[in-house]
């Protein structure tokens, strides 16, 4: 049996718990970018343990109307990579490529975190069209969830969007402003593994997806993702590639 867990970390101690988007970056003015979002703090790999740190006050944009939620205005702009991320460095140095699997993305519109977003332009003649429909509310998340997708080429050929996986580790609710850690070891293709030591970590994708609600509950934001592509370096498992996966605002 797999000896999979899920490590909750926060200020005063630990707790265990057992546990698409089609198409290409660029979009057209007539096609509404992905939604903004704040949910990450940040997502890094330390030893074969992918550490989960979410935000105290998560945010989403929306065109929703009649959202019991407070409004927010402090969601980062579209714009340049972040430098001496851990989450956002690259352990392979390959040339800008614009579609997820094919190297560092360079060229594709970058987050907060220096993560690329997956089908966007910068969107700013759509939403200058569309300013007086958008909202930036407060957010709470439903459910957390971690998964291995597969390996590059299986992830190419699926080319994922941001619908909810087969979690390999799944926490409802979970505390905003709180660190989780999940041990990569046994998040394998097979899931075979008997423990934690016989098992190893596999070279590919991983998928940290989160499902976001208004305070109350009562508006569906929908399931998002951060993609992360995980390599084998010299120093240790890396993460080659990073993408948010959104539905479009």
């Amino acid at each position: 049996m797999n000896r999979r867990r899920l490590l909750r970390v926060s200020g005063s101690g630990l707790a265990i718990a057992a546990g698409g988007l089609a198409g290409c970056l660029g979009s057209s003015d007539e096609t509404p970018p992905p939604r903004e979002s704040t949910v990450f703090d940040d997502v890094s790999i330390v030893e074969g343990t992918m550490e989960i740190a979410l935000v105290s006050e998560p945010e989403v944009e929306s065109r929703a109307d009649n959202v019991d939620a407070p409004v927010a205005t402090t969601i980062v702009p579209i714009g340049l990579a972040r430098a001496g991320s851990r989450s956002s460095s690259s352990g392979s140095g390959s040339s800008g490529a614009t579609s997820r699997g094919n190297g560092v993305p360079s060229s594709a519109p970058t987050g907060r975190h220096g993560w690329a977003i997956y089908g966007a332009s910068s969107g700013s003649h759509w939403r200058d069209n569309h300013d007086d429909e958008l909202e930036t509310y407060r957010a709470t998340i439903a459910t957390l969830g971690v998964s291995y997708m597969g390996s590059n080429d299986a992830y190419q050929a699926e080319s994922p969007g941001p619908e909810p996986a087969d979690w390999d580790e799944e926490w409802s609710d979970p505390e905003p402003g709180s660190m989780f850690e999940v041990d990569l070891h046994g998040l394998s293709a097979d899931g075979q593994g008997e423990t934690e030591t016989e098992s190893e970590i596999d070279a590919g994708w991983y998928r940290v997806g989160t499902h976001l609600e208004s305070p109350d509950g009562d508006t569906d934001f929908e399931w998002q993702a951060a993609d992360f592509k995980l390599e084998q370096a010299t120093s240790g498992w890396t993460i080659d590639e990073a993408w948010h996966v959104r539905p479009r605002v």
